[in-house]
C-alpha cells in the first residue's frame, strides 16, 4: 500500500523564520522563511558542506523577498 502525501501529512508553507547566520554560517542578519519539520524530501544535513556566500544569499533573497 502506498500512502500519498496529503495536507495533513505535510506543511504546505514555511511556518517559522530562521537566521541565515545560524543555518548557513554566513555573516548576515537576514531572516528567511523555513519549515519547522522536515519530511522525506529533505536530505540529511551535511556538516562538511560549504555554502558559496553570494549564491546562497541570492537564493535566500528569492525565498525571503521574492526577488
Amino acid at each position: 500500500m502506498t500512502v500519498e502525501p496529503t495536507a495533513s501529512t505535510f506543511i504546505d508553507a514555511p511556518d517559522v523564520t530562521a537566521s541565515v547566520r545560524d543555518l548557513f554560517g554566513i555573516d548576515s542578519d537576514m531572516q528567511v522563511p523555513a519549515f519547522s519539520e522536515g519530511n522525506e524530501y529533505v536530505p540529511d544535513r551535511d556538516e562538511t558542506y560549504l555554502f558559496d556566500r553570494e549564491t546562497t544569499l541570492a537564493i535566500l533573497a528569492g525565498f525571503a523577498f521574492n526577488r
